[in-house]
């Protein structure tokens, strides 16, 4: 079984001539890196693009999202997916049932609408595909039970404009699910930290992030509530590639970690970490976000 394919085709978005590589080209270097392969595998960007799928929608990070959907939108069916990217959001909603459109306006086989479709077709799913940016929709008003949004966010040029674009197509108590945003302190020296920290950044130049007042004001100033804020290591969804036991097992094995156990039980050892890592002030750290339209 395929999946229907409509709507306009923009390309990507142009390549910064201060960067040597396309999204595409970055992610074929990275991948032909030996001291990249973690990075790849975590961010479900290997070539096996049905496995990628597979694994995200066996992950603690899917999980939450489906508790959160199901728990605060039951019987939600319609799921828009934006950006698509390589499709492992779009197969891993469409493996679950929900009738999926995935927005990318990248065209490639890689990391683009070329990917979904691999995906699709090699699961035997359908979803609508289409060509477009998150800023401006080619959908009715109250089209959707959901909009996902994975790592998405960070990218827009116009971050109010996106969301507002994303209320307008969720239907009376649709939800906005905005999973693994980064989050910077300013548009200076903290934004240039976390640039400076992208392997991807420096091939393609396309990374970005936004202040924490940012994310919310876009959120509440497109008219929809906001229902849970996650900060980092708050929730499994920001936990990735981390789960509760890893990141356990790295705190313990940390310097302050090891002095702490000298004196101390190992859980509170971890607790502490925990605390620490959550108000910890890195560059890019992750938040995620669930917004919900009026009823």
């Amino acid at each position: 079984m395929t999946m229907a394919t409509t709507g306009p085709a923009p390309a990507a978005m142009p390549r910064d001539g201060r960067f040597p590589c396309t999204w595409e080209q970055a992610i074929e270097t990275l991948r032909r890196d030996p001291a990249h392969q973690d990075l790849i595998r975590a961010a479900y960007l290997t070539p096996d693009l049905i496995a990628n799928s597979d694994r995200f929608g066996a992950s603690d990070e899917f999980a939450e999202v489906i508790r959160l959907i199901t728990s605060l939108r039951p019987g939600a069916k319609d799921l828009l997916d934006v950006p698509g990217g390589n499709g492992i959001a779009t197969g891993a909603f469409a493996a679950r049932g929900f009738r999926v459109t995935a927005v990318e306006p990248d065209p490639s086989m890689t990391v683009g609408r070329g990917a979904i479709r691999t995906v699709l077709e090699g699961k035997g799913l359908t979803a609508e595909i289409v060509g477009a940016f998150g800023e401006l929709l080619p959908f009715a008003d109250g089209s959707f039970d959901v909009v996902y949004v994975r790592q998405g966010l960070h990218h827009a040029r116009d971050l109010s404009r996106m969301v507002r674009e994303y209320a307008r197509v969720l239907r009376p108590g649709g939800l906005l699910v905005a999973c693994r945003e980064h989050v910077v302190d300013d548009r200076g020296p903290s934004l240039q930290r976390f640039l400076d920290s992208q392997v991807d950044h420096q091939l393609y130049g396309g990374e970005n992030a936004f202040l924490l007042d940012d994310y919310r004001g876009a959120i509440r100033g497109a008219g929809l509530a906001l229902a849970h804020e996650f900060a980092p290591y708050g929730s499994p969804i920001n936990m990735h590639p981390n789960t509760p036991e890893t990141l356990a097992a790295k705190i313990l094995a940390s310097t302050p970690g090891r002095v702490l156990s000298r004196v101390l039980p190992s859980a509170l050892v971890v607790r502490i970490g925990l605390w620490r890592l959550r108000r910890a002030k890195l560059p890019g750290r992750l938040y995620s976000f669930v917004g919900i339209k009026a009823r």
